[in-house]
């Protein structure tokens, strides 16, 4: 999967002393293109958390496009029928990785238009007071997605 390895360094300090610790965590990902006519589309984050504490995301924003907004959804199965869930936040386990993926946890953005090869800012909020800006590329639909689309 092709994406931007970025690196986080978030330092914490335990008490008055000396003790300090760091988390790096690596984000990759991709955003979907939009379809025409819509105002939403969805976007895809890897996070590998190589720190030795769990990380917690808790909100993300799109610093670059007015009035947009961005909701961390899941997918459940719901009596045979898959639905769409908010999640209040993500938890990213110390030394773990979390793949979002289509049919599974991802971002639902709101109020944009993206095409194909532009590429997307996205303000990752932790718990822990860190905020890392990461930009993925918006890939096209596939051709299947664009004809079978439903609202």
């Amino acid at each position: 999967m092709r994406g931007v390895h970025i690196f986080l360094y978030t330092v914490f300090f335990l008490g008055i002393g000396a003790s300090v610790w760091a988390q790096t965590v690596r984000v990759q990902g991709y955003a979907r293109e939009t379809l025409p006519g819509a105002a939403m589309t969805a976007a895809y984050l890897s996070f590998h958390n190589e720190g030795t504490g769990d990380m917690q995301l808790q909100s993300v924003e799109l610093p670059d496009i007015d009035g947009a907004m961005v909701e961390l959804h899941t997918t459940v199965d719901d009596d045979g029928v898959s639905r769409m869930r908010p999640l209040a936040s993500l938890v990213i386990p110390a030394g773990g990785e979390v793949r979002m993926a289509p049919g599974g946890t991802h971002l639902m953005l709101h109020g944009v238009k993206l095409r194909a090869g532009e590429q997307l800012q996205l303000r990752l909020h932790f718990a822990s007071g860190a905020v890392l800006e990461v930009e993925v590329p918006v890939r096209a639909l596939p051709v299947a997605a664009q004809h079978h689309h439903h609202h």
